[in-house]
């Protein structure tokens, strides 16, 4: 039992370095303009409320990390990143009315949330990697 909660608290905080990322690479993506070429109407803030809410949720989302996938990290990283991007484009964002995928944001926006997401998911799974998981 004791390995499993330490398993489950490390899960938490590789996670919430994945939000960290995942909000980062959202952001640059906007500011840089990388967006606006995709012709995707994403250019978050960097606020922190905006950092706050994605740490938390990545910290949850960073349980997935649980799952027995035995890859290279970066491979594992981006493939359970793939779960996170799913409930983004198929659920949360739909439910906020911008559609399927949120096709009504541009149609490259998968393609948007998909990065931003692998990018989290690797740096994740890069601090289990450091940590010998």
């Amino acid at each position: 039992m004791r390995e499993f909660v330490k398993n489950l608290s490390v899960c938490f905080a590789a996670g919430c370095l994945g939000g960290l990322g995942y909000a980062l690479a959202l952001w640059a993506m906007g500011h840089y303009g990388i967006t606006r070429a995709f012709a995707v109407d994403i250019a978050p803030h960097l606020s922190n409320g905006y950092i706050y809410q994605r740490v938390v949720w990545g910290g949850i989302c960073g349980l997935v990390f649980l799952l027995p996938l035995q890859k290279t990290w970066f491979a594992r990283g981006f493939f359970l990143s793939l779960i996170p991007a799913g409930v983004l484009l198929l659920l949360i964002l739909p439910m906020h009315g911008y559609g399927i995928g949120a096709l009504l944001l541009g149609t490259l926006t998968p393609l948007v949330i998909v990065l931003a997401c692998a990018a989290g998911g690797i740096a994740g799974s890069g601090l289990l990697r450091a940590q010998g998981k």
